[in-house]
């Protein structure tokens, strides 16, 4: 997350393609309750909305990416970029969001998106770095995705999330290098409260009793 953030070049456009035969939506090819009664039988699992996957399929970043991609639209999803506790989600670090955030990357406006049912959207600055394609859908960096949540998860569900990402293996994120990309960003709402988010964090790791 380089400063100062600069919005990232305009996200390559993508044909609409059918969702991979592990994601199962309603009508494609069965009924939502055909879908729920597999889903009682153990067969079938729910990720979020109404997307589900055959139980013995292995959950992975991809996966989840694909199921919420099936929320909103190809346009929309070409244009926004997914954040926050919905893209903690899809590392598998958060519950599945009820309510999807989508980023709009600063200059950028998209006014249809507003208007859009069961999605929130924020306009941000993404920087070069801070934004990474999964399955079907452009999605926030680990990185990126603690800093937003220190900055902006007022709720215990954020504050799990953040510290679930923190310490899943692969991702590569320690509280000092969330603290190193929050001190990189100018000045801002709500960095000194993800400042003092992270730095509690890291008095919790380097306490002998945490």
């Amino acid at each position: 997350m380089p400063p100062p953030p600069t919005a990232p070049s305009q996200p390559v456009r993508r044909s609409p393609s059918a969702a991979p035969a592990a994601i199962l939506t309603p009508g494609r090819p069965f009924s939502p309750a055909e879908l729920q009664a597999m889903a009682n039988d153990g067969v079938l699992r729910l990720l979020v909305g109404d997307s589900y996957a055959p139980a013995a399929v292995p959950l992975t970043a991809e996966l989840r990416a694909t199921a919420l991609a099936a929320a909103y639209e190809p346009r929309l999803r070409a244009r926004t970029v997914v954040g926050r506790q919905s893209a903690a989600w899809i590392y598998g670090c958060a519950p599945a969001p009820a309510v999807p955030v989508l980023l709009v990357p600063a200059p950028r406006r998209i006014s249809s998106a507003r208007k859009a049912r069961g999605i929130l959207v924020h306009e941000v600055w993404l920087g070069e770095y801070d934004v990474v394609e999964l399955g079907p859908l452009f999605v926030t960096s680990p990185l990126r995705t603690a800093v937003d949540l220190a900055m902006h998860g007022d709720t215990p569900i954020a504050s799990v999330a953040l510290r679930r990402l923190l310490s899943r293996r692969g991702l590569g994120l320690t509280p000092s290098l969330v603290a190193r990309a929050l001190d990189a960003l100018p000045r801002q709402p709500r960095k000194q409260r993800g400042g003092d988010v992270i730095a509690r964090l890291l008095r919790e790791t380097r306490s002998p009793s945490a």
